[in-house]
């Protein structure tokens, strides 16, 4: 199994080219799994106007990263919520006009000091390349890509990729196929073609449990372990 858990990949972004192709519930799966065996997860919601993490883990936070950046505080401990795992989590603000008050460095100033008790830091990014989320890539030890087996995301996939490369970024970014037993035109042989990048890991359609596991907020991997 790849390992997350190593001092070079202390910092991992989950990115998307495009919303919808399982951001979420990667990383709170990704966190969840890494918890459950022993490994110290910090979670840093950067959706930072429609951000999900908490509700997909169940939790509803008092104080969110809004709190922290307004306060310009660095015990970011302090605005985070513990999870039953263990692991922690610095949500994103309540209202999409609350990012603002986010200012330029301060994701990389999240990331870093919740990196000082933690051994990994897992940050779910906005959809794109947003100014927050080229803030994430720019200090991530690892890049971890969503897409799904359909032309119109590998297509962005492809192009996020490019970017990726244009910025020095793409050597430590790896592709994850989510619902790769979808439907599809396209075989999963011929993606790392497509978009210019090897697979590093495909996972299966599992709609029904999947939507469920979100909208009660327990992830999948503690739902039904053995899917």
């Amino acid at each position: 199994m790849y390992d997350l858990t190593t001092e070079k990949r202390k910092i991992v972004a989950v990115c998307s080219p495009t919303g919808g192709l399982g951001r979420t519930s990667v990383t709170v799966n990704l966190a969840t799994y890494l918890a459950m065996h022993g490994t110290k997860v910090s979670l840093i919601d950067a959706d930072l106007q429609f951000g999900d993490l908490a509700m997909a883990l169940n939790l509803e936070p008092e104080r969110t990263i809004h709190d922290a950046a307004e306060s310009n505080s660095t015990n970011l401990t302090d605005y985070c919520m513990t999870h039953m795992t263990g692991m922690k989590l610095l949500a994103a603000p309540k209202r999409p006009e609350f990012a603002d008050f986010v200012s330029k460095g301060y994701l990389q100033v999240a990331a870093t000091e919740l990196g000082k008790s933690s051994d990994v830091v897992l940050i779910e990014t906005q959809a794109g390349f947003t100014s927050y989320t080229l803030e994430v890539l720019e200090i991530a030890d690892l890049i971890l890509i969503i897409t799904t087996p359909d032309m119109t995301s590998l297509k962005n996939t492809r192009l996020m990729v490019e970017t990726l490369e244009a910025l020095d970024c793409k050597g430590k970014s790896r592709l994850i196929v989510n619902k790769a037993t979808m439907p599809s035109v396209v075989k999963i042989n011929e993606i790392p073609n497509l978009t210019q990048m090897e697979i590093l890991s495909e996972l299966p359609l599992e709609q029904k449990e999947l939507s469920h596991s979100l909208d009660i907020g327990v992830p999948i991997v503690r739902s039904h372990p053995k899917l």
